[in-house]
């Protein structure tokens, strides 16, 4: 497999934890308390059971790979070591377009739209591309300055976009109405299942915490731990989030569906903490991008080393030694995007795509344990043989059959373009190697 050591390792378990927390706590967060409580009234902790553990199972299968494969590109390089190029290029895709920079630019038009209420100027077509502008190049020269560098960035807007929401369950522990919370009654099997899909989409992204996996310190262990503690904080905060919005807002909830955790913080601490809430909306969006800037754009340049796209997102600083071309291109795209707008169609994108490479990222683990693909090191196996791979798997695709024709319509094209990019790419390597075979 092709080396990418050039990238410095330099993150650990605790950083890993923190950007995987990062990339799944986003703005969904602040509206997902009411969307849950009107899907499944006072039943949500179940929902929440299952799909922590289905989660778990998906996350597991990224802990196994990524002990295994320690390239940088993450679900890229699981993919393409245990299928080849050909499926890791599909998974290159999907990751840095339909999850990172479609996502990215959702969440951008999201971030500006806030900022124009205090600011209504941004709400005018120049000043709003300019401020998304200024956004992206911000970030990007962040992450190009150095990789440890835009990760302490992303550790301080983490910690700081969780502080609101840990004072908020803090604070209203103690003023949980019991009454409300517990379940009268069981849901129906159709009713879970709705509401296990929507808390499904709210834990998508956390996939693209590991496209830095070649900047990390002893993978095989970092790896497994990293995520390990990612998703114990990420249930931890959305259980407790669900349970102070409920029951401190009782049978209001299920209308709070736009800003639930800002309503409860408002009955809890007054208008200022309506205030903290709102303006956590807003760090949390710039956080989320700001980590997804650090790791998308090393699956351009993984597949570009792997020479499936131009060379030049491959070349890695001089000094800084970080991948600063493929940062550079991936900002200008998503910021084109997000200049263009259509907030709903790039979220349908992005989240059905990141479904496809879970299902692809469980089912590599089971070539690889077949391939016996590892380093020196010994790697974290899941217990229970093909049984967690499998189920991981099909959880996958059970999600992907709830999806809109839209959805799946939008990913299919996505699929079948890179599948027809890469073809395209091969017929070029192989025209220009006979052309120099003739030369000589």
């Amino acid at each position: 497999m092709t080396n990418r050591g050039a990238l410095r390792r330099v993150l650990g378990p605790g950083t890993l934890a923190l950007l995987f927390a990062n990339s799944i706590i986003g703005a969904g967060i602040f509206a997902l308390p009411g969307l849950a409580a009107a899907a499944l009234g006072t039943a949500t902790a179940f929902a929440y059971a299952i799909c922590g553990l289905l989660v778990a199972l998906i996350f597991l299968c990224f802990a196994e790979a990524g002990s295994r494969v320690h390239e940088s590109g993450g679900a890229y390089a699981y993919v393409q070591a245990a299928f080849g190029p050909f499926a890791g290029f599909i998974a290159a895709n999907l990751m840095w377009f339909g999850l990172g920079a479609c996502v990215d630019a959702a969440l951008a038009d999201v971030l500006v739209r806030t900022l124009a209420t205090l600011a209504p100027v941004l709400s005018q077509p120049t000043p709003r591309a300019l401020a998304l502008v200024a956004l992206f190049a911000f970030m990007a020269g962040v992450n190009i300055v150095g990789v440890t560098i835009g990760a302490r960035l992303v550790v301080v807007l983490t910690v700081l976009k969780l502080l609101p929401l840990l004072l908020l369950i803090v604070v209203g522990l103690p003023h949980i109405d019991l009454t409300h919370v517990i379940p009268a009654s069981l849901p129906s099997a159709s009713t879970l299942g709705s509401g296990v899909l929507l808390l499904m989409f709210a834990f998508i992204g956390g996939e693209s915490s590991l496209s830095a996996s070649g900047e990390l310190r002893a993978p095989s262990r970092t790896v497994p731990l990293g995520l390990a503690m990612g998703v114990a904080t990420v249930l931890g905060v959305y259980f407790g989030l669900q349970l102070v919005a409920e029951g401190v807002l009782g049978a209001e909830l299920p209308q709070q569906t736009t800003t639930p955790l800002a309503a409860a913080a408002a009955q809890l601490m007054g208008p200022w903490g309506r205030s903290l809430l709102l303006g956590a909306v807003s760090l949390s969006i710039f956080g989320t991008i700001s980590g997804d800037l650090l790791v998308s754009p090393r699956c351009l340049h993984a597949a570009a080393t792997d020479g499936l796209l131009p060379a030049a997102l491959a070349k890695v600083h001089p000094r800084f030694q970080t991948p600063y071309v493929a940062i550079l291109v991936f900002a200008a795209i998503a910021c084109a995007l997000a200049v263009l707008g259509a907030f709903k169609s790039l979220a349908i994108l992005g989240t059905s795509s990141v479904l496809l490479v879970d299902v692809g990222v469980c089912l590599a683990v089971l070539r690889l344990r077949q391939r016996r693909v590892q380093t020196t090191d010994a790697p974290f196996v899941i217990p229970g043989g093909p049984l967690v791979p499998i189920l991981g798997a099909t959880v996958c695709v059970w999600v992907l059959t709830n999806l809109s024709r839209e959805e799946l319509l939008g990913l299919s094209a996505l699929v079948f373009f890179s599948g027809g990019l890469y073809l395209r790419v091969q017929r070029a390597r192989q025209f220009k190697a006979a052309r120099a075979a003739r030369s000589s």
